[in-house]
């Protein structure tokens, strides 16, 4: 028993969103992007296979999906669950299922039944339904209890007709809600049974033996089994056209504790003045604090750890104040600590909280919650003092009754140092990943299921080894030779001189040393060293720089205010480029540093490590080069022509490269969705122009508005550069799901056409792919690199991609540790026509042009200086620097992305109906020099 607070008024329904599956449908299977076009239109708009690479080595590989080798064609009858009074979340509709009444019922039917633990049962058995009544407290020996009751009704809705699925795979009808229907039910037949021995959350399985590593004292990560069915290419090789994709999915949990334990050792986490704290300081670190308001006198206000402490919530606990059998059943929610101004400097604790409770004369006794677990369940609090757990339905909890039991999803950006653990408890290399995934095949027992059994699915438990192709690495050429890096997927800089060096000489140009980090003997060396490094690499410097050692303690603003006007001044010209020298990484430090700079003065800059710099070692003087001269409008190396003297080395026509990247902040620090585009600006596609702008609050496509301010100028540039307007474009786009395609070619696309129409008077043909690394896909190469990866150039393109789309999985890259995770490009519409040979190698090859690397990158370099631009945008939205300090924002209670955008484009998803504001432009306020501000816009600034 605990004081039950008030209710809440009813929430207002929520807009369906045309483009997701039908109700009902299981969203927790992977889907392939059909099953979110519209459900009234027939063909999708997605290209097909135009066919597969002939022109590349053969290689073999294992791919961890296991080839579904049959499926009953038998109809299977699907039901409509309901429950009255609807309950409002899982736990009563599981717990009505599972009760006696209902089993029992159930059993009287010879055939077994799937529940989805909601709305919908799946059962071979051919019934209308039935209803009845079920008492819950039955079950637990209290029967009686009016709101234990409720009334049940199964009732079939269709049938699922299994011969549509065979029917589609083998290209004898279009995708529709049948087919839909099919797959959903088939991943229900996959995750009932393990999901009986096991515990499942979303798509992983988790349980008891399950490995585990601490992260700290309140966080821990367990390897679970990630599993789901996907269609796939195998009908060719024996399998039906479907497999089971099964990984090693780690996750992190909030450890197992008492409440007061988790709620002590989350506070020593958070911050080092609160470690060790016994429950007294605990007590006085989360006291109310006065609030002296002017007019309407004191109030009592949350402290520092209070505010921190409320990340503790939606963690589920049970109680242990109660008899075994009755606080085993039952589950709690944190709804939040309570807290109320009312409670005064004392807080809302376990004696300040009180309920009135009628008693069995009729008449009313007022009690603290510490006097009635007195004296209802002889149960003494002790640690009265500490603010109460009020839940979603059961009102406050003191926390010393409370125990955190295993697997409560921790919801959190994990911090530094839980990255760090993170890190080496999840890095495999890819024979312990295979062996860890095959172990997790024998652990599903897909062999002894009783449910794939009778509904006559049948998995092959054996990796399967499929042919894959090897694309040749290319040429790389540099300004004085070329290179071969062959299968290492690396080569060196040194006596390399860059193919264009910065396009104007450097002489106005300085060095910064923040907070007096770092002796000048040392700067000055480190200059010398940077000096000699960049000039063998071609650059041009005519001068000097300035090197500055600001006062310690001098402010941010005031400190790159200072640095710009004194280099200007010397030089006698705007400055170049500044080069500051911070202490360590700190990440706020460094974007107040580039805000000021980008944002007030349109500089370009380049931030060092002190420690670097005391070392001045060629390799990193010759990696900041490689940044450095890109940035001033150089470019690092191209791709070698094939014949020498070919306008490019890639394409036939004129031709821009697009990536499109939108990334989400912390809404719950009111930062908004960033969208940021770069475009190719010459012919072999190595030189990149950025445009950044925010996209409303957690939208993931790019708003119409967006796509002409960013697109519109930057196509009109590149005409006048080039002489000649673009016959080709590839859109490439970062951070699609599949759920989401549909939406990019409705609105980005159409989008996309008009602005070119609008800008240069031309349409281009346009190519569109969308490139994932958000996936469990994972090769094991016959023979591999040394730490047994997959060659850079492995090519798939079989087996593991769509039975009719144009998809395909590239590695691109040499994994440094752990298992190398492919790239899936999935061409969803494709105008350009070129063979798959030679998209594929252009994709390959061109990520061999990434400027800051001496490697080829994971990722197209399009989408990867996306993301790297939209990172360095996010630092000029327009609030101020102070309130991006950890300090700060670091204690917000985190607030999941917002819905994605509706139908609609123009419709987007927003805070109280308005638009997030605009990011600073470049040269806000007036400060910079227009010439500086061309200039800047004219390089890749965000490297």
């Amino acid at each position: 028993m605990s004081h039950r607070p008030s209710g809440q008024g009813d929430k207002a329904p929520k807009e369906k969103n045309p483009l997701e599956p039908p109700p009902g449908i299981n969203k927790r299977c992977d889907l392939p992007p059909e099953a979110y076009w519209h459900a009234d239109r027939t063909n999708t708009p997605f290209a097909s296979r135009p066919g597969y690479n002939s022109s590349c080595q053969d290689i073999r590989v294992g791919v961890n999906q296991f080839r579904i080798q049959a499926v009953s064609t038998k109809d299977v009858y699907q039901y409509d669950i309901t429950i009255f009074p609807e309950p409002k979340g899982i736990v009563v509709y599981k717990k009505v299922w599972a009760s006696k009444a209902v089993q029992g019922k159930l059993a009287q039917l010879k055939n077994p039944w799937l529940y989805d633990n909601r709305k919908l049962a799946w059962s071979t058995n051919n019934v209308t339904g039935f209803k009845m009544s079920v008492d819950l407290g039955a079950d637990e020996g209290r029967p009686g209890r009016e709101n234990n009751i409720f009334q049940f009704e199964l009732k079939q809705t269709c049938k699922v007709r299994m011969e549509a699925l065979q029917a589609y795979l083998n290209k004898k009808m279009d995708w529709d809600n049948t087919v839909l229907e099919c797959i959903s039910f088939l991943d229900h037949v996959l995750r009932q049974g393990p999901s009986e021995r096991m515990r499942l959350i979303k798509r992983t399985l988790f349980n008891d033996q399950s490995q585990t590593k601490r992260l700290n004292q309140t966080t821990e990560a367990i390897k679970g089994i990630y599993s789901a069915i996907r269609l796939n290419d195998s009908l060719k090789s024996g399998g039906f056209g479907l497999g089971v994709n099964v990984d090693v999915s780690n996750q992190t949990f909030w450890i197992g504790q008492k409440f007061e334990q988790l709620a002590r050792n989350f506070l020593g986490c958070m911050d080092r003045k609160w470690e060790n704290l016994d429950y007294e300081g605990m007590r006085k670190a989360l006291l109310p604090v006065k609030i002296d308001s002017p007019g309407n006198g004191p109030s009592w206000g949350m402290s520092e750890a209070f505010k921190a402490l409320r990340r503790l919530q939606n963690i589920r606990f049970q109680v242990n104040h109660r008899g075994k059998d009755v606080q085993a059943s039952k589950e709690y929610k944190v709804k939040r600590i309570a807290f109320e101004p009312q409670y005064g400097e004392q807080g809302a604790n376990a004696r300040a909280v009180t309920f009135e409770k009628t008693m069995p004369d009729g008449s009313k006794k007022k009690y603290s919650i510490a006097q009635y677990y007195f004296e209802q369940y002889k149960f003494k609090v002790q640690y009265w003092f500490l603010p109460l757990i009020e839940t979603t339905k059961a009102g406050f909890f003191p926390m010393e009754v409370c125990d955190v039991h295993r697997f409560n999803p921790y919801p959190f950006k994990l911090d530094p140092n839980q990255t760090q653990e993170m890190i080496k408890f999840a890095v495999q290399r890819p024979p312990q990943r295979k062996n860890e995934v095959m172990s997790m095949v024998q652990n599903l027992e897909w062999d002894k299921d009783r449910y794939l059994a009778h509904f006559g699915v049948k998995i092959n438990p054996t990796m399967p080894m499929v042919t894959a192709k090897l694309i040749p690495n290319p040429i790389i050429q540099f300004g004085n030779r070329t290179t071969d890096p062959k299968m290492t997927g690396r080569w060196d800089l040194r006596g390399m001189k860059f193919v264009a060096p910065n396009k104007q000489e450097l002489l106005s140009w300085a060095f910064v040393v923040v907070d007096n980090c770092i002796d000048k003997q040392s700067v000055e060396n480190f200059v010398k060293v940077f000096k000699t490094t960049y000039t063998g690499h071609g650059g041009r410097i005519g001068r000097d720089p300035l090197i500055m050692t600001p006062p310690r303690g001098t402010g941010h603003e005031a400190l790159v205010e200072r640095a710009y006007m004194n280099c200007g001044s010397a030089n006698k010209q705007t400055p170049q480029i500044m080069f500051f020298i911070l202490r360590d990484k700190t990440a706020w430090v460094y974007d107040r540093f580039k805000k000021n700079a980008d944002c007030r003065w349109a500089c370009l800059t380049q931030m060092l490590q002190a420690q670097h710099v005391r070392k001045a070692q060629g390799q990193y003087c010759s990696n900041v080069c490689m940044k450095v001269n890109s940035k001033l409008g150089g470019q690092t190396s191209r791709i070698a022509q094939k014949p020498p003297g070919n306008a490019s080395a890639f394409f036939r026509v004129p031709t821009i490269m697009i990536g499109v990247d939108v990334s989400h902040g912390n809404t719950g620090a009111g930062s908004a969705s960033t969208a940021a585009m770069c475009v190719s600006m010459d012919k072999d596609a190595a030189i990149y122009n950025a445009a950044v702008q925010t996209n409303g609050w957690g939208v993931e496509i790019l708003q119409p508005a967006n796509m002409h301010s960013m697109l519109g100028p930057l196509a009109v540039k590149w005409r006048k550069t080039n002489n000649i307007a673009p016959q080709h474009v590839f859109y490439i786009r970062d951070g699609v799901s599949e759920g989401q395609f549909a939406q990019v070619m409705e609105f980005e696309v159409e989008e996309m056409r008009k602005v070119f129409k609008e800008s240069i008077g031309v349409v281009p043909k346009i190519t569109v792919i969308i490139a994932t690394k958000r996936h469990h896909i994972r090769f094991f190469p016959e023979r591999g690199d040394k730490n047994g990866n997959c060659m850079p150039g492995t090519l798939v393109e079989r087996e593991v991609t769509h039975p009719f789309h144009y998809d395909f999985y590239l590695c691109s890259h040499v994994a440094i540790q752990g298992t190398a995770r492919p790239v899936h490009y999935n061409v969803l519409h494709d105008e350009c026509g070129l063979r798959p040979d030679d998209l594929q190698r252009i994709l390959y090859h061109q990520c061999y042009q990434y400027c800051r690397s001496t490697t080829p990158v994971s990722l197209h370099p399009a989408v990867y200086y996306a993301h790297l631009a939209g990172t360095r945008a996010r630092h000029h939205e327009n609030m101020a620097t102070s309130e991006q300090v950890p300090q700060d924002s670091k204690f917000l209670i985190l607030k999941r992305p917002g819905p994605m955008a509706k139908h609609d484009a123009s419709t987007v998803s927003s805070k109280e109906g308005t638009m997030p504001a605009p990011l600073m432009p470049i040269g806000h306020g007036g400060n910079a020099r227009q010439d500086a501000i061309a200039v800047f816009k004219n390089t890749m600034w965000w490297v």
